[in-house]
């Protein structure tokens, strides 16, 4: 029995696949970002969160790793460097005399902020801007392709997640890392098919994979872009 769960880890959230099936031993297992906890009949999900936060340490570094994180800024400097949509832009903070949206450009994002604000005010305007492009990004992707594979989610949920791009869950629920939009429409719209796919097939069996290429032909490449 193989089922997708979750567990927070340190404030984040962590995806994995919690397989249960006839073995003597359990154990973890880091490939591509995805974690697997593989237990024995008698195995409990409380038995695999007992083992990821034993090993815990072990799974961050495996993580990191494999780079398959977020590329937003961490510090939240003016001037640090990030990735937005594809490119590589700063992030600039400006001050206003009267209220102004982020403005994206070619190299940069501006976030306009008022002589009262502080720091936190300015990222947590980055944040609403970021959380509102992604929502843009993965709805336009829901809509040219939900119609063509006839599966639609109960629900879509954004937010950060530190191990994978997305997840899809037995009730039909789909949830998108927000740091997807650090990549193209092309990227994003083959992580909402890769999700979507899963609504009928929970595992990346062969069948899994045939019907994620009828959308996304060249999603090996896909794949390998957001490793790096």
């Amino acid at each position: 029995m193989k089922k997708l769960c979750s567990i927070d880890l340190d404030g984040e959230t962590l995806d994995y696949l919690l397989d249960i099936g006839k073995r003597s031993n359990a154990y973890l297992n880091v490939k591509d970002g995805v974690v697997t906890v593989r237990l024995p009949l008698s195995g409990t999900r409380t038995d695999a969160e007992k083992l990821i936060l034993s090993h815990k340490e072990w799974l961050k570094e495996k993580l990191s790793s494999q780079s398959e994180r977020s590329r937003l800024p961490e510090s939240f400097e003016n001037g640090e460097n990030f990735a937005l949509l594809g490119k590589k832009r700063s992030l600039r903070i400006c001050l206003s005399a009267e209220y102004k949206p982020p403005e994206l450009t070619d190299d940069e994002l501006i976030i306009y902020t008022a002589k009262d604000m502080t720091r936190a005010d300015a990222e947590r305007l980055f944040q609403r801007y970021i959380y509102d492009l992604c929502e843009k990004c993965v709805r336009q992707a829901l809509e040219k392709y939900s119609p063509r594979l006839e599966l639609a989610p109960k629900r879509i949920t954004l937010k950060k997640m530190s191990s994978r791009w997305g997840s899809c869950s037995s009730n039909g629920s789909i949830s998108i890392n927000v740091g997807v939009v650090c990549f193209e429409q092309e990227c994003i719209d083959y992580v909402v098919i890769h999700e979507l796919c899963h609504l009928k097939h929970m595992d990346h069996s062969a069948d899994f994979w045939q019907l994620v290429s009828t959308c996304c032909p060249d999603y090996k490449r896909m794949r390998e872009r957001m490793k790096h």
